[in-house]
Formats: C-alpha cells, sequence, structure tokens
C-alpha cells in the first residue's frame, strides 16, 4: 500500500539521547528485511555508515553514491537515504544524536562538526585508520566502564574530524571559522521552524540576537545570509516531497507556507532553473542528481 508521507525512522532510545548505538549493516538487513531498508526513509538523528567489505550503491537525498570498502556514509538529521536493494557491502552504521558530540557550551569545533556534516554526505576514500576507530568503538559499545560515554564521544568525533571535516574544508577551499554554539541554534531554529518561513528579524528575536549579528553569523559558517539559509532548508524540503512522497504540489506548497502552489512553482524554478513537475518526473526517471 502506497503512502503519501515519506516514512520517519526513530533513534531507538529517544528518551536517553546520550547513548548512540551501532549495527552492522548486514544485521539490518536480515532483521529489518529487504524492503523496509531500501525504502526511502527520513533520519530523525545523525548516522555515520562505514564500509568494511564489498561495493555497492546507497541513495542520499537524490544522489546516488558508489561504496567500496572504506568508504564512509554521512546522514544528518531529515535527510532521507535508502539501501540498496540487494546487500552487496557490509559494515557499521552507527547512530546518534548531534548533541551527543558536544564538550560543552566552551567547545571550540563543535560548530565545525556540524557544519561539515551539513556539506559532506559521502567521503569515497577515508583514511586506513579509519577502520580501527570504529573497531574500538564496537568493543567500547561492550565495555562496561565508567568513562564509556566519553570514549565514545571522543572516537566519533575524532572520526569526523580526520574524514569529514577535511573534505568539507577541501570542498569549501578555506578554513571555516571555529565559533561558539550559537551557528547550531541558528541551524537548529531553522531546521524546526522553516516552514513558518521565519524572516531574520523574526529568528533574532527569537535567539536574543540582532538581525545584524545573525547574519554576520551566517555569513562566517556558510557564507549565506539568514534569509538565504531559510530557502535554503526550504528548498530542500521541497525536493525531497517532490521525490519520495505523492504529495500534490499545491499540498507541497501549502506544508511548506506558501500561500499558493503558484509561488511556491515562482520560487522552486528561481533556484533550481527547472519548475517542480519537472523536477519531480526527472527524479523518477533518475536524471536528477542534485
Amino acid at each position: 500500500m502506497t503512502t503519501k508521507c515519506i516514512p520517519l525512522e526513530r533513534l531507538k532510545r529517544e528518551v536517553n539521547l546520550i547513548n548512540p548505538f551501532i549495527n552492522k549493516i548486514s544485521d539490518l538487513y536480515s532483521v529489518r528485511g529487504l524492503d523496509v531498508v531500501s525504502r526511502p526513509h527520513r533520519l530523525n538523528f545523525s548516522a555515520l555508515i562505514y564500509i568494511t567489505e564489498g561495493q555497492g550503491l546507497h541513495y542520499v537525498e537524490h544522489q546516488q553514491h558508489r561504496l567500496r570498502t572504506g568508504s564512509m556514509l554521512v546522514l544528518g538529521k531529515n535527510q532521507i537515504h535508502a539501501f540498496a536493494k540487494e546487500r552487496s557491502v557490509d559494515g557499521y552504521v552507527l547512530s546518534f544524536d548531534c548533541s551527543f558530540l558536544s564538550n560543552g557550551s566552551n567547545d571550540p569545533y563543535f560548530d565545525l562538526l556540524l557544519s561539515a556534516m551539513v556539506h559532506i554526505n559521502c567521503v569515497h576514500h577515508a583514511d586506513e585508520d579509519i577502520g580501527p576507530l570504529f573497531s574500538a568503538m564496537v568493543n567500547e559499545f561492550e565495555s562496561t566502564s565508567e568513562f564509556k560515554d566519553e570514549i565514545i564521544r571522543n572516537l566519533i568525533r575524532s572520526i569526523i574530524l580526520k574524514a569529514v571535516v577535511p573534505s568539507y574544508q577541501h570542498q569549501k577551499q578555506s578554513s571555516q571559522r571555529i565559533g561558539n554554539n550559537d551557528y547550531y541554534r541558528l541551524k537548529k531554529y531553522i531546521d524546526e521552524h522553516f516552514q513558518d518561513r521565519p524572516t531574520a528579524g523574526d529568528i533574532a528575536l527569537a535567539l536574543g540576537k540582532s538581525t545584524k549579528q545573525l547574519d554576520k553569523l551566517a555569513k562566517d559558517h556558510a557564507g549565506l545570509s539568514v534569509k538565504e539559509l531559510v530557502d535554503e532548508r526550504v528548498l530542500v524540503e521541497a525536493k525531497r516531497l517532490l521525490a519520495f512522497s505523492q504529495y500534490s504540489i499545491s499540498d507541497i506548497a501549502n506544508r511548506l507556507g506558501f500561500n499558493e502552489a503558484t509561488n511556491m512553482t515562482k520560487f522552486f524554478k528561481r533556484h533550481t532553473d527547472v519548475n517542480p513537475k519537472d523536477f519531480r518526473q526527472l527524479c523518477k526517471i533518475g536524471l536528477h542528481q542534485k
């Protein structure tokens, strides 16, 4: 039976997000079944998928990634992904809430970790020492040490800093300014309220900042204004709903805070050069990669 909405996968321990968990890819196929793991679904948490053997495909948003031993996928909260129809790889799936990564309010790297995870979905050739870090983490999940959580936290941070952050910095061709957690708060607010289409003034009031401060924060970390960050988030959601749901274009426009479907069409075409109907059709025939 076909449903309109995109299935949502929730973190197993929502009442205690401090505890991430790890699974083998082969176990996911075995326990959940092929139909479930290969169906596009949205995450309400973040995940790292590290390939230890084999070659295969994985789908994140509108892109197909070819994987091999040493590849690592980076999935952020609210992103849509799907495993391949036939399992040809094995490895680890590490699921966690990003708040687990923080070392406190004065953490100098937290924003950088988050920015890297937002912008990088696949590291095709992770360094050889990433595998041992995952192996150490698997062992630590079985540990009874009082320092277990802290060790796991630092192992995850090490993996992201060693594999994901360099790819992000290379992609940007410049190091990002490492600030405090204000940018995380800004991105979190936009992620939770983008459907209301908040203005920079609305967000500034909610976060206790001036619009000038927020725009500088957004420019320093993403090279975009606050309005552009909101538009970017709305656009991402529009693409997800067009590609993976059965909602009509009018329904999608309404869900994203547009007064009329024509307004969303203008917005979408301005940012992508194609209209929503054509984009949906391109996704169906597998030609649209971005």
